[in-house]
């Protein structure tokens, strides 16, 4: 159990410091779920594969006739909802993610009709997102595909270019995703995120952070560099955790009203966990990930002084991972891999062992 319990935090602890990201696929012959199989050993992601709302059709009947005549609806008429073949619904928190990927195969040069229906109903929310394209095709080019994408999702930042693995292709998809990862930046994206990442030890828990970039973190993070820090804390005002650095660092200071999980730097070198709210001028750091609960924190942090540790992400050993209490921790496969199902419902997952709700659970 203790082993299951280590295996458990390092998989969630790993998936907190890269860059959020999310694959979103429909796979009708499983190219695309192959190809997705494969990219989800590469990259630290979650995933949620689209299903028409209708079962049991025969989408290779009659020469694809249904998905035929699904694609001609949206062509006639592409801004009207319903053009679209209902599927599954999903709920997304689109907060979580700065990235997201779409994998779809090509159905008479457009993309395939349950993917088109999930981003009109979810572009908006994409906006602003660092988009990635994967298209699956027998022989024909992903022009057309390429042009719905950035139709239903006009204000996503696409990579380019978009991937185009060839049905023939997919049992080396594997080399072609890991040329396409570093063609894109997308393994730069990560990193330049995970430079972004801080850990707190503290009583035994270890909490990720999300730096601001300015000039007293740059000065932080070259504290940093040379192992890890630890600081004695007293609380303050009930609202706070404060210690001293070991040496002062720039001021960026601002008029800032603080929520639960705000990371301060006071008069250069005091440094400050807040738990609760307060409203001062001084410098913003950033922010521990996931909280969202003052009190929830403050049991973490306990209720007199504590030594905390900070250190650059991947610098220490990780020791615990706590989940925000009252939150589902979710359904993740044993690589990490987080699974998203239309209403958590988990009897749509194949055959294996999967960690639900923070249980090792396995599904025959």
């Amino acid at each position: 159990m203790k082993k299951y319990i280590i295996l458990l935090s390092l998989i969630l602890s790993v998936m907190s410091i890269q860059a959020k990201t999310l694959v979103a696929y429909y796979s009708y012959t499983n190219n695309i779920h192959r190809v997705v199989s494969e990219l989800t050993a590469q990259i630290q992601t979650d995933v949620i594969r689209v299903e028409p709302a209708e079962k049991g059709l025969d989408y290779a009947a009659n020469n694809y006739a249904i998905g035929s005549a699904q694609i001609v609806a949206i062509r006639a008429n592409p801004d009207n909802a319903s053009s679209y073949p209902a599927i599954d619904p999903v709920q997304v928190d689109w907060d979580e993610y700065d990235t997201v990927i779409i994998a779809s195969p090509l159905w008479w040069s457009n993309m395939a009709a349950p993917m088109q229906t999930f981003l009109f109903h979810n572009g908006a929310s994409l906006a602003g997102k660092n988009i990635g394209l994967i298209v699956s095709s027998a022989s024909s080019g992903i022009s057309g595909v390429e042009a719905d994408a950035k139709r239903l999702v006009p204000d996503g930042r696409f990579f380019s270019p978009s991937l185009w693995i060839r049905s023939s292709q997919t049992p080396s998809a594997s080399s072609l995703l890991s040329a396409w990862l570093n063609e894109t930046g997308y393994n730069n994206l990560t990193q330049n995120d995970m430079d972004n990442k801080l850990s707190i030890s503290a009583n035994g828990h270890t909490l990720t952070v999300t730096l601001v970039d300015n000039s007293s973190t740059r000065a932080l993070k070259e504290l940093l560099a040379a192992g890890p820090v630890t600081i004695h804390m007293s609380d303050y005002g009930n609202m706070e955790k404060v210690g001293p650095l070991p040496q002062s660092l720039p001021t960026n200071d601002e008029h800032i009203n603080t929520v639960a999980g705000d990371l301060i730097l006071y008069q250069g070198r005091n440094f400050v966990i807040y738990y609760d709210t307060n409203s001062w001028n001084f410098t913003r750091l950033g922010k521990i990930d996931n909280i969202t609960s003052g009190s929830f924190l403050k049991s973490i942090l306990g209720d007199g002084d504590v030594d905390v540790t900070l250190a650059l992400s991947g610098s220490s050993g990780v020791t615990d991972v706590i989940a925000d209490c009252g939150k589902s921790t979710g359904i993740y496969d044993l690589k990490g891999v987080r699974i998203l199902l239309p209403d958590n419902d988990t009897t749509r997952l194949p055959s294996g062992i999967y960690i639900i709700n923070g249980k090792k659970t396995i599904i025959r």
